[in-house]
Order: C-alpha cells, then sequence, then structure tokens
C-alpha cells in the first residue's frame, strides 16, 4: 500500500460527504459560475489528493496526461464547429476538470483505504440515498426534492427516478460484487440494506436498471460457460468457474418472476405495450433516428461541438419527449458523443471503459458493463456517477494487479 491513510476520520468522512453531495443534484452555489455542491466538493477532494500524491511522490502521471489530453482535443473540435451551441463552456469545464478530478479521487480512494474501509464509505452513502428516498417521498423539502409536477418520483434527493435508480442500482451492484471478491462478510444489515435497495428500485420505476440486470445475469452466464473449460484461471474468475451454473439460471427465473409479477400489480406497470410504443414512437425511438439524420448529414463524422444538441432542440418543431430546450444531452450517451465532439469523443469513452475494464474481479467486470448499458440508455456520460464507478473499477485493476490467462 502507497501511503498510510487507510483509517483517517477525516478522509473517511470527506469522502462520505463526496458521495452524498453528488446526489444533491439541485444544490448548487453561484461562483461566478453555477456549480453544483457536489461537483465543488469533488473539486475539494480532487485538491487534497493531488497534495497527497505529491507528497508521496504517487501522482498517477499516466491517468493525468490521458484526460489532459482528451480534454484538449475534445475541446478544440468543439471549438472549431460553426453551429450554434449552448453553453459549450460547462461541458468544456467537465471534460477538463470535474470528469477528471471524479475519476481520479475514485481510483485513489480505492487504493489508499483499506477494503473493509472503503465498502463501509459506499454502504453508508447508500443507506443515506435511500433513506432520502423515503423520507422526501413523504416530506419533499423544495430545496433538496427537483418537483418536477406530475413527471417527479421516488428519487430522493437526485435529479429524477432514473438517476436515482441507476446510482442506488450500482452502489448495491458494487458491496454485492465487491464483498464476494474480497471474501468480506454479508451481516443481517447488508442483506436489510439491500431489500431495501430493491425495494426503491422497483418503487423508481425506472426500466434502464432491470434491463441491465437482466443483461449482466446473461453476460456472466454466457462468461462462465466460456472458462468452465479453461484450465488456467485466476482469482475472482477462478472462483466464478466453480459455481454452479444453476445459480445463475436460478437467479434469472426467480428474477424474472418477481419483476413481471410486481409488474403486473402495479397501477401503473413499469413495462407496459403502450409505454413501448411511447418509447419507440415517441422518445428513445424518435431520437435515434434524429441522431442518425444529423450524423449521415456530417458524412458520419459528427463534431458538432458541445452544446449543439441543447440548440437544436430548442428550435426543433417536431415534439420528441423528453428532448426540448432544457436537453444537454441526447438519450444515448455514445451516439451524443460522437455528434458533438465526433469519433474522438467515442474514442475517449471506450478507451475509458476498456481501461476500467479487467476479469481479475467480478466488480471490473461487471460495473464497466452496468454504466455502458446505462449510457445506451441514458445521458450517463454527462454525469459525474459515470465516472466515479469506472473510477472505482479502475482503482481496484490498478491495486489488484494480476496477470489472467484465458
Amino acid at each position: 500500500m502507497q501511503n498510510t491513510v487507510h483509517n483517517n476520520n477525516f478522509l473517511f468522512s470527506l469522502l462520505l460527504f463526496v458521495l452524498f453531495a453528488m446526489s444533491l443534484s439541485i444544490v448548487s452555489i453561484n461562483a461566478g459560475i453555477n456549480i453544483r455542491i457536489g461537483q465543488l466538493s469533488i473539486l475539494i477532494m480532487f485538491a487534497f489528493v493531488l497534495l497527497s500524491d505529491l507528497k508521496n511522490s504517487d501522482i498517477n502521471e499516466t491517468l493525468l496526461i490521458f484526460f489532459i489530453f482528451f480534454a484538449i482535443l475534445l475541446t478544440f473540435v468543439s471549438k472549431n464547429s460553426s453551429y450554434s451551441k449552448i453553453d459549450e463552456i460547462k461541458f468544456v469545464i467537465k471534460y477538463a476538470l470535474i470528469f477528471p478530478a471524479t475519476f481520479y479521487i475514485a481510483q485513489w480512494s480505492v487504493r489508499n483505504f483499506t477494503i473493509e474501509v472503503f465498502f463501509k464509505v459506499l454502504e453508508i452513502a447508500l443507506a443515506l440515498y435511500i433513506f432520502m428516498g423515503f423520507f422526501l417521498s413523504v416530506y419533499p423539502i423544495p430545496f433538496l426534492y427537483n418537483d418536477r409536477g406530475e413527471i417527479s418520483g421516488f428519487q430522493g434527493t437526485f435529479l429524477e427516478a432514473g438517476w436515482f435508480a441507476l446510482v442506488v442500482g450500482s452502489f448495491t451492484l458494487t458491496s454485492i460484487l465487491g464483498r464476494l471478491d474480497f471474501n468480506l462478510k454479508f451481516s443481517k444489515i447488508h442483506y436489510l440494506l439491500y431489500f431495501f435497495s430493491i425495494i426503491s428500485l422497483v418503487l423508481s420505476k425506472n426500466k434502464t436498471i432491470w434491463i441491465g440486470v437482466f443483461l449482466i445475469i446473461t453476460f456472466i452466464t454466457l462468461f462462465k460457460s466460456i472458462i468452465s473449460n479453461k484450465e488456467n484461471i485466476k482469482d475472482s474468475v477462478k472462483k466464478l468457474k466453480g459455481i454452479n451454473s444453476f445459480y445463475f439460471i436460478f437467479a434469472f427465473i426467480v428474477f424474472s418472476i418477481i419483476f413481471f409479477g410486481v409488474n403486473s400489480v402495479l397501477s401503473e406497470p413499469i413495462v407496459s405495450v403502450a409505454m413501448l410504443e411511447e418509447k419507440l414512437n415517441d422518445e428513445r425511438g424518435k431520437a435515434y433516428l434524429v441522431a442518425v439524420n444529423l450524423l449521415s448529414n456530417s458524412d458520419w463524422l459528427g463534431g458538432y461541438g458541445f452544446g449543439f444538441i441543447q440548440q437544436y432542440f430548442s428550435v426543433y418543431t417536431d415534439e420528441i419527449i423528453g428532448l426540448n430546450e432544457d436537453s444537454g444531452m441526447l438519450f444515448n450517451s455514445y451516439l451524443d458523443a460522437w455528434i458533438s465532439v465526433g469519433i474522438f469523443g467515442v474514442l475517449f469513452h471506450f478507451l475509458l471503459l476498456y481501461f476500467a475494464f479487467s476479469r481479475t474481479h467480478l466488480l471490473t467486470m461487471i460495473l464497466p458493463l452496468y454504466w455502458f448499458i446505462a449510457a445506451n440508455t441514458n445521458p450517463a456520460i454527462g454525469d459525474e456517477f459515470y465516472y466515479l464507478f469506472l473510477g472505482i473499477s479502475y482503482g481496484f485493476i490498478i491495486k489488484y494487479k494480476k496477470e489472467v490467462t484465458i
């Protein structure tokens, strides 16, 4: 271990504050520009960890150079576009500062805290998210709860129910996979926490989270079948090989029965034929066609610039549900990056996923997959949580770097 900060109460509290502050989507301050308190807390902790790494000669120069290089490159592509844009500087600041800072403190925290302490912070943060979800559903405090009228939901302090579900699902997944990977004890408190997490996900009525779970279970089952006859398998991948496939099939069947059972008794089902038709004809399906048309008009180069999407839909005459003058990004993050900053934007995000993926642990396989799925159906790459969890996965790869041959 590089540093000796494992059980420092200040660092523990600081990381916990950052994780909670990141969920306070509408709490912001005006410091020349409007900045969310979560983003400010990230920058404060980033300054601290950089000083710590300088003191210990432990700065990850390669990581910083990677982010600086792409921040300059993507800014150049955006600035080179002659199209009208709204809030271009907001995206430039995020790519140059907020996103790198989030990724860096995530991997730093994994490397510098003990495993037990790190997961304790994550699980306390998860408990806070769930508590605020239930509390604000009863007492929606105006400066914490983003009231969007009829489309408001079970969302806690998050911007909307979809983001609440994605983040709570990711924290829950990280806790479970991490404890399996590192043989950490599951107590009754953990099972209670996971129970309320599942209840919260159902109450959020989010669809992406269930799609993600189905695809993840399918991925694990297929991956297990591929490695089943391999001999040279190490670590938690070897652990996966030793698990009876019946458990995955059983989990898939039980999950399907519970989901469709709950879905059928809800007055407003999570999934319905009418909802799917609306998604295809008036929401995501329609937005996809617009995105393809924009790319086609640019000879598939994209590069319209950061903020072009918001400008485009502020004057777009054909209604698409969820896209208007307030929309900064498309539903599909990678199409959005392609349209905004061309193939370099897609390359940046795919490289980030590549760095965060490893077969050494269940967690480092599943977390990048989870957020890849989320980013294909949500503007996930525009939020700090995307970089937080990819940074966590990358941190575990660095902390326990091992060769795995399959």
